[in-house]
């Protein structure tokens, strides 16, 4: 069994749900919808206003070069991806038909900014499954500058410095620039409509993004009962740029609920981020022994995958033991696979709280605040309670697949995860140990649980 110690394990788990290709500033669910309510008036996501230009040429491919690089990405997949099978039963989409529908299209010619919409209908538009997603200028950047900051932070991780060399080449930090141009008015139409529901929202005036959700503050807290119930609000497991800001609000709370007798954290608008987040900043002060869990991670053994894994932690899937909840298609498509434990280890001598956790979940909670949920049922960390999760919280940072023409790079998740039953991290999620019936919050359902009837 290969042992992991998440505290030091990926320093970044880069599908952070607030900062989704949909949109630059709505949390993205892991079923693929959004955080914003419903007004009547659809918000823009960037995703949409790309796909709405119609003009753009930055690299001047020629079309032999936009199939090269179609083929590429499309057998780099076969190699490499383990949800293809997934894709089908959850989504009903089938890859390989897809492919055939993008090369039709893209050797009928067309501009630099047609070639990017035709790869994003063809990647963008499977939902996030197995973390498939073709990177936007911004969110390029952003990844970019991330892992080159963890491989200067971190240079004896082999793994970061082979990401930000992936990232940072060349060709991508170029072409990704000069698509900028053509791609900043879209961006700037989508997040002048954030920042005017910003400023209505701080003002109290009325715009038309009146009712968007928009939190200035990544935590919320406040006193539910005083002495006995508190209740704590996190939207992302945001990486290190409000790691700090967030730790000292955290643990100012910590220390002013220390002695209540229930602490609820409300994960239910979660979509994710960093697992050393929520391993730091909220497992770790609130446990006085180590916590163990127990997962699988299957793997193709594809060349993509051999760049950044390390194949010899793995065995052979013919090993892999009977698990009653494996699906066989999934299996019979892998090549490799590991048992893992995560451990994580408290960080001083008493728990900052003293009383009973509680989880909150919904379907948005995904990739990293799925682990959180898994990780907390399986050990008894907290009790989950809501409706069952987004999934994907077995693995670790998505891997890029470079296309040589283009410089665009598309990610994908390379590990499958599997429960210790066999059952799929993605498609399967984490079921509460108290489901929240039809109509009801999770934060209704909880406080029920702990024995006051009065809302809020």
């Amino acid at each position: 069994m290969k042992k992991i110690t998440v505290l030091k394990q990926g320093m970044l788990y880069l599908i952070c749900a607030a900062v989704i290709i949909s949109s630059p500033a709505t949390a993205s669910a892991g079923n693929g919808q959004t955080a914003v309510e419903d007004t009547g008036e659809q918000p823009p996501s960037l995703r949409k206003e790309i796909q709405k230009l119609k003009k753009g040429n930055w690299v001047n491919l020629t079309t032999q070069q936009k199939l090269e690089d179609l083929d590429i990405l499309y057998q780099t997949l076969k190699d490499n991806y383990p949800y293809f099978h997934v894709l089908k039963r959850m989504r009903n989409v089938d890859l390989e038909e897809k492919y055939r529908t993008a090369r039709t299209e893209i050797s009928r010619g067309g501009t630099d900014i047609a070639f990017y919409q035709q790869l994003d209908a063809f990647i963008n538009t499977n939902d996030q499954i197995g973390h498939l997603m073709l990177d936007n200028p911004y969110w390029y950047e952003d990844s970019a500058s991330s892992y080159k900051s963890l491989a200067r932070d971190y240079p004896e991780m082999e793994r970061m410095q082979k990401f930000s060399a992936a990232y940072n080449n060349d060709k991508s930090v170029e072409n990704y620039g000069k698509m900028k141009a053509i791609t900043d008015p879209a961006y700037n139409k989508v997040m002048a409509y954030y920042n005017a529901a910003e400023t209505a929202q701080d003002t109290g005036t009325e715009s038309a993004a009146d009712n968007v959700q928009t939190h200035i503050d990544n935590v919320q807290t406040r006193i539910i009962e005083e002495g006995r119930i508190a209740y704590i609000k996190i939207d992302s497991l945001l990486p290190s740029n409000v790691y700090s800001e967030d730790k000292k609000q955290l643990f100012d709370f910590y220390g002013t609920v220390k002695d209540y007798d229930n602490v609820i954290f409300d994960f239910t608008d979660n979509g994710g981020g960093s697992m050393n987040y929520f391993n730091d900043l909220i497992v770790s002060p609130n446990i006085d022994t180590t916590l163990k869990c127990n997962a699988y991670k299957l793997i193709k053994a594809g060349e993509n995958n051999k760049i950044f894994l390390y194949f010899n932690d793995y065995r052979p899937i013919s090993e892999f033991p009977g698990l009653p909840l494996m699906n066989q298609d999934d299996l019979s498509d892998v090549d490799l696979f590991h048992e893992i434990e995560y451990i994580t280890e408290p960080s001083g001598k008493e728990k900052m709280l003293k009383g009973k956790l509680w989880l909150l979940a919904s379907d948005t909670v995904f990739s990293s605040s799925e682990y959180a949920a898994m990780f907390s049922k399986a050990t008894g960390f907290m009790t989950l309670v809501g409706t069952r999760t987004g999934g994907e919280g077995i693995g670790s940072d998505p891997l890029p697949i470079l296309l040589p023409n283009s410089g665009l790079i598309v990610q994908y998740a390379a590990e499958y995860g599997a429960l210790p039953d066999g059952s799929g991290s993605q498609e399967y999620g984490t079921m509460p140990d108290i489901l929240s019936p039809e109509g009801e919050s999770a934060l209704d359902t909880c406080l029920r649980a702990i024995g006051q009837d009065q809302r809020p």
